[in-house]
Order: C-alpha cells, then structure tokens, then sequence
C-alpha cells in the first residue's frame, strides 16, 4: 500500500482500487472504440492521448519507473508528447525535405512569447541552480512538443476524437461528482478531500483535485456548445457538466463557467439580453432558495472560512512579497519556491511550516509565479503568451465555429491563472496546449484548403 500513499490523502481502508482499474479498463476500451471508428490518420497517437484524456488523474496509478533509469517515470502524458515528437522528426525525415520544427511561416502572434519564456525558465533554473532544474526544463519543452504537435497532424478526425474523448470523460466525471456529493464522498475519490460545508466534501470527480474537474468539466462544455447538434442533448449535457462544476464548490470556476456561457450566449449564439438576464435571475433565485436551508453549514464552512481567512487581501500579501521581492532577482527570478526569500515570507504570511518549504500550495497566481522563479522577462512573455490567443481566436470564431473551443479555453486559462498556477506541465497546461495547437491545426487545414481552390 506504501506506492499509494501520494495519491490518496485520506484513510487508505476507504480506497477500492479495484473500481480504478476497472473504470480505466472501460476508458481503454472507449478511446480503442473511438479510434478504431473514426478516420483518423493518427490511430496509435490519438489512443493514447484519448485514454489521457478519459481517465483524468486516475491513470497515475499506471505510472512506472524503468529499472536502472532512477530519474524518469513512465506517465501517459509523457508517451503521448513523445510519440508525437517521433511522428514529427518521421514526417519530417521520410518526406526528403529538410527538418524545420516549426514548419509554418505564418505563425501566431503567441508562438515568439511562448518560445521567449521557455528561453528565460531554462536560463532561470540553470543560473539559480534548481535542484533537479532539468525536469522544470523538459516539462516547458513537452508543452511546445503538445502544441506543435497536435497543429502538425492538421486532420479534423483527429480532433473530433479529441473533443468526443472530452464529453465522454465530462459525463462520468459529472456523474462521479453527483455520487461523491450525494451518496459515498470517497467514490472513486483520488487526491484532495478537502471540505464544502457541513458534511459534504467537494468533489473531484476523475481528477486529484476539485478545480481541475470543474476546470475539464467547462472545457467540456465548449466542446459540447460546438460539436452537439441536438438541442435536447446539448441542452442535457451542459445541464450535467454545470451540476459537476457545482459540486467542486470551487469559486474562481463558477465565475469563469459563467463568463464562458455569457460570452457564448451573447458575442457568438447573439442570445438576447432579455433572455439571458430571465435565466440567469431564474438560476440565482434557485440558489439563493437552496442556500436558505443549508445558511448556517454554508457560513461555516471552509468555502466560506478559506474565503475569510485567506482572502483577497491575504492574497495581496503574497503578491506584494514578490513585487517587494523582485527587484533582488528582477531578471532571471529565484529559480523555485525553494530559498529563503519565500521561506520567511511565506512563514509571516501563513504561519504554516509546510506552505514555507512549498511542500503544499503556491503562490495562488500563475503570473506571479512566473514572475517570482523566473524574472519580469519571463513574466511579461508568459503573460502575452496567455493573452494574445484570446484575440487571435476570436476574430476567427466568425470563419469557422470550430475556432470557437481554443477562444474559449484561452479565455479559461488566463482567467485561471490570476488565483491558480497552472504553470507547465499541470492538467489544465496540457488541455490548453492540446487546445491552442488543435486551433492552430484548423488554421492549417483551411489555409490549405484555400491554397488548393485558388490554385
């Protein structure tokens, strides 16, 4: 039981690891169903990122370390990047042509920050000295591999794999988040268990902790919004993956499934604002109803108390250590979290051993974070990085719809990273990388759909 202990936090009697299994075994089935039915050039690749995409944080259970080789583990994620890698250098190599990783002259505006950033993060931890500073290394240039090569494989069936994978694994994770609520709080339960109010735990659904659920779970949504034809089915799954981001009781994703619905409804399905203001009264006056019953558990407990205690003025004192901090490091940061500068600092603020040595939590912001280990060049690259697809993608939306779920999921990942760090590579990373090279994909196949009718 000792290899289980990092995943499972909470009474290891309370854990039926048969039931992970047998969900992947499900999982592996699906994804070999979809791959095999679809006409997808890319079989062996999309299995394996299809499975990942499934199966959530359960498929660290199948994490190995190679005998002899102490200081690499085999990861699905890790198999996925790498056999995209391979395709690439193959294409490459058995077309005659000379190899040119990027391959494409008319890149995005976001490409030069994300390659500018990676440069300072490697220079950064190789000047501080980071303990094992290689992986934080190899980590940034698996997300460019993601990214690149997803957008090489320019083939729409791929894709659609990609995002029937996303809806499958919303739905179960919807519906494991309903049970852990409802009926069994450790139901398939891996990672965090970490309080709602009064008895109820927040749900996790298939991930190791609640925020990268509801996060996956409007992801899905996007998905759902472009890929359902169906009014009643779309209708139902939205309903679903909505009752999934509730469960997770996770504050910062209510507010971003809500911009997501707002700017859906009203920049690209051109709801009225009538409409739109009806439902969203409609739904606060259910909640406001619900809450009457459950007031008091509500204001004491830990949605309500972490708010209080480690608010936004507790968050403050974590951006102004850094700012106040900076100038020491201004241009290639402090490496990690592991020096004496977030020590103190984050003892004064927390009073918690373990917040000070980074055994648990972070600086609450991706930004910062950037800004803390690797410098202010580092920072404002990461920063344009994460803005700029916002405007490329939506001036896209009004040619192709499909444009519409990379928009999206930029717009979640920027909003994430004022109070969450989703640096590389973290769950929500690699579904942001997926997304951005599945946008930059599509731009390939019309660019070269339009070069053939022109031609």
């Amino acid at each position: 039981m000792g290899k289980y202990a990092r995943y499972f936090y909470f009474d290891l009697d309370k854990v039926h690891y048969e039931h992970f299994y047998l969900y992947m075994l499900i999982a592996a089935i699906v994804a070999l169903y979809l791959v095999l039915k679809s006409q997808s050039k890319f079989k062996l690749e999309m299995f394996f990122l299809s499975f990942y995409l499934l199966t959530g944080s359960f498929n660290v259970l199948l994490n190995f370390k190679i005998p002899g080789i102490s200081f690499f583990e085999v990861q699905i994620v890790r198999v996925v990047y790498l056999l995209l890698l391979f395709r690439m250098v193959r294409d490459k190599v058995f077309s005659g042509t000379r190899f040119n990783f990027v391959g494409d002259k008319k890149l995005p505006w976001f490409v030069l920050p994300l390659f500018l950033y990676v440069l300072f993060l490697s220079l950064s931890v190789l000047y501080t000295g980071v303990e094992k500073g290689y992986v934080t290394i190899i980590d940034s240039v698996a997300f460019i591999l993601i990214v690149f090569g997803i957008s090489s494989l320019k083939d729409q069936h791929s894709y659609d794999i990609i995002g029937k994978s996303i809806i499958i694994g919303a739905i179960a994770s919807s519906i494991i988040s309903l049970l852990q609520l409802t009926i069994n709080p450790f139901f398939l339960r891996i990672g965090d268990d970490r309080a709602a109010f009064g008895n109820f735990i927040r749900s996790n659904g298939i991930f190791d902790t609640e925020y990268f659920n509801s996060y996956y779970l409007i992801v899905a949504i996007t998905w759902v919004l472009v890929m359902v034809k169906n009014k009643i089915l779309r209708a139902f799954l939205v309903t679903l993956f909505t009752l999934g981001v509730i469960c997770s009781f996770q504050r910062m994703s209510w507010i971003i499934l809500f911009l997501v619905i707002v700017i859906y409804f009203i920049f690209i399905a051109k709801v009225s604002l009538a409409r739109l203001l009806f439902a969203a009264v409609a739904g606060f006056a259910i909640i406001l109803s619900l809450s009457v019953f459950y007031y008091q558990d509500i204001m004491k407990s830990s949605l309500v108390q972490d708010r209080l205690t480690d608010s936004v003025e507790g968050r403050q004192e974590y951006y102004s250590f850094v700012l106040n901090n900076i100038g020491k490091k201004p241009f290639l940061g402090f490496g990690d979290l592991k020096n004496e500068v977030y020590y103190e600092n984050l003892l004064r603020i927390t009073g918690k051993r373990s917040r000070a040595t980074a055994e648990e939590g972070d600086l609450h912001s991706g930004y910062f974070m950037s800004m803390f280990q690797y410098g202010i060049p580092a920072f404002v690259c990461f920063l344009l990085f994460v803005l700029l697809p916002i405007p490329y993608y939506l001036r896209l939306v009004k040619f192709n719809i499909y444009f519409m779920v990379p928009f999206l999921v930029s717009v979640l990942y920027f909003v994430g990273n004022l109070t969450n760090s989703f640096l590389f590579l973290k769950y929500l990373s690699v579904l942001y990388a997926i997304h951005i090279g599945i946008g930059m994909g599509v731009r390939k196949i019309e660019t070269s759909q339009l070069t053939k009718i022109t031609n």
